[in-house]
């Protein structure tokens, strides 16, 4: 067995864990949200555009058609699951 050589702090931070709690583990609770930053002042380009009448008519069409598309599929999946067991029923 390899004998460990003494172990000599120098006093350096690498990262500051004073404020870490133990996390709860049956009983989670939520913590408080820190105030957040007045908009428009902390980063301009990540605000949400503002979208004209037709463009959001657009996009809640994009959107439901992506819906009806993977509600479609499951819909074709089930149908034929229900069918290979009604024909394995059968015999």
């Amino acid at each position: 067995m390899r004998r460990h050589d003494d172990f000599e702090d120098d006093g350096r931070t690498i990262a500051d864990m004073s404020d870490i709690a133990p996390a709860p583990t049956l009983r989670p609770h939520r913590r408080k949200a820190a105030a957040p930053p007045e908009p428009g002042t902390d980063r301009p380009w990540e605000q949400p555009p503002e979208w004209t009448p037709k463009e959001k008519l657009w996009a809640v069409l994009g959107v439901m058609k992506a819906t009806l598309l993977i509600a479609g599929a499951y819909l074709v999946g089930l149908g034929v699951l229900l069918a290979v067991l009604f024909l394995l029923w059968r015999y």
